[in-house]
């Protein structure tokens, strides 16, 4: 009878790179797909509003692109945010990371992919939520919705026409649903 080995996140960082989109659930190492046309455009637009904010303001770190941050230990899980935005008060501006963060954004910006389902994107959002990031925003193309997920209070569901703010966690930092989905 075969065991499997539990992989921790640093043993996790050294082979990540090579093994292509994947993330790391409960020790295990759980492939993704690459994003769609969709997903993409609406991940990179998500990252320049929320970046032209925080180059206007200079408040914190914005990072892309499935950034691995360490959600829980013993079993390890990593996921990759699609956004984040973290503060220079939780990470100061001159700190030097290796591997995967370990410190929670205070937002997490995600998109829903065709191929995952609401139910195993809120379990992701408990999982931030418990790690301490403090707002998790969840884009749906499909629907042009944003679902505004802060810890301890009820989803609100915001539509197109609706203004989605993430204040106080990112001070200032407000925009129309619809600018996510705009061309």
């Amino acid at each position: 009878m075969r065991t499997s080995t539990l992989l921790r996140a640093e043993e996790f960082a050294r082979v990540a790179e090579v093994l292509g989109p994947c993330e790391l659930v409960n020790g295990q190492i759980i492939p993704m797909s690459p994003g769609g046309f969709r997903h993409s455009k609406v991940t990179g637009r998500a990252f320049f509003l929320l970046e032209a904010h925080n180059q206007a303001n200079r408040l914190g770190h914005v990072l892309a692109g499935e950034a691995g941050f360490i959600v829980r230990r013993e079993p390890d899980t990593v996921r990759g945010a699609d956004v984040a935005f973290i503060s220079y008060r939780r990470l100061p501006k001159d700190s030097q990371v290796t591997g995967f963060l370990e410190v929670p954004p205070e937002l997490i910006i995600e998109v829903l992919s065709d191929d995952t389902s609401w139910a195993e994107m809120e379990k992701k959002v408990g999982e931030y939520h418990a790690a301490g990031v403090e707002l998790v925003w969840v884009l749906d193309p499909r629907t042009l919705t944003l679902r505004a997920y802060a810890r301890g209070a009820s989803p609100a569901l915001l539509r197109e026409a609706d203004l989605a703010s993430a204040d106080p966690h990112v001070p200032g930092f407000a925009c129309r649903v619809a600018d996510f989905f705009a061309d």
